[in-house]
């Protein structure tokens, strides 16, 4: 979805794109607004990113399969910019879907290198009663950052539209998926992929040149226990923040080091 250039610039949804888009997430798993942080943004996100990451990767194995690693992300500047963990435009739907007394607990990456292969079919979340078929309201959805174009050769995300994220646990997902419509997420650096956790997906192989890099935050209804480890924010970074991210991030490790700082 490609916003208009006022609610670009006033930051915020018009009534008829934010129900739209929360109709979309509800009906097909997923939305997309296209390019919505500023090119000098995305650039300062994805030179830190990659200074840490690169450092991750030359002290820690591969843990997402082949070529392919989870980071948890250091806390700070300017990967914390409001306009990535507060981001209106986003939060406007994830409200929609899980109410204003959400959580931000994940704050992460899911970066394959040249060489990665295709991840086994997933969700990310397990259901809340897999023994029913009951098709509940989302309760976890997932914001994913792009920090450079996704394109069909460097491992975007594959997902399955249309309904997965409301199947009951008893399907099959590998025998099932290849059966299935599925779509590769490509867009452009800066968009924002707001996807129900449940929803099928993948990674797919990235057989360009260059890393994939990608920023994943989590928000989730404040009930929700998960096995996530608690996100450290040091004191002063969190006396920092705007009382809205204060207020998602407020079940964390307040006081907690810094993570993978290069």
């Amino acid at each position: 979805m490609k916003l208009s250039p006022e609610e670009l610039h006033d930051n915020a949804l018009k009534p008829e794109t934010l129900n739209s888009a929360v109709q979309q997430v509800k009906m097909n798993g997923y939305i997309v607004f296209e390019g919505v942080l500023p090119r000098d943004l995305v650039t300062e996100l994805h030179a830190t990113f990659m200074e840490a990451f690169e450092a991750h990767i030359a002290r820690t194995d591969t843990n997402r399969g082949v070529n392919r690693y989870q980071m948890h992300m250091p806390f700070m500047s300017p990967l914390i910019d409001p306009r990535v963990i507060t981001n209106p435009l986003a939060l406007g739907v994830i409200d929609a879907l899980l109410g204003d007394d959400c959580v931000c607990h994940y704050f992460a990456s899911d970066t394959p290198l040249p060489g990665s292969d295709y991840q086994a079919v997933h969700p990310d979340i397990q259901l809340l009663f897999p023994e029913t078929d009951l098709s509940l309201p989302a309760y976890s959805v997932v914001l994913n950052i792009p920090l450079i174009d996704f394109r069909d050769d460097n491992g975007p995300v594959e997902i399955w539209p249309g309904g997965t994220h409301l199947m009951p646990g008893r399907l099959n997902m590998q025998e099932l998926a290849p059966l299935m419509h599925s779509e590769r997420v490509l867009m452009p650096a800066g968009s924002l992929l707001i996807r129900d956790m449940r929803m099928w997906h993948r990674g797919t192989p990235n057989r360009s040149d260059s890393v994939r890099p990608n920023m994943a935050l989590i928000y989730s209804r404040a009930w929700l226990k998960t096995t996530y480890p608690p996100i450290d924010i040091p004191r002063e970074t969190y006396d920092r923040l705007s009382n809205r991210a204060k207020h998602l991030f407020r079940f964390e490790d307040i006081g907690g080091p810094l993570v993978n700082v290069s």
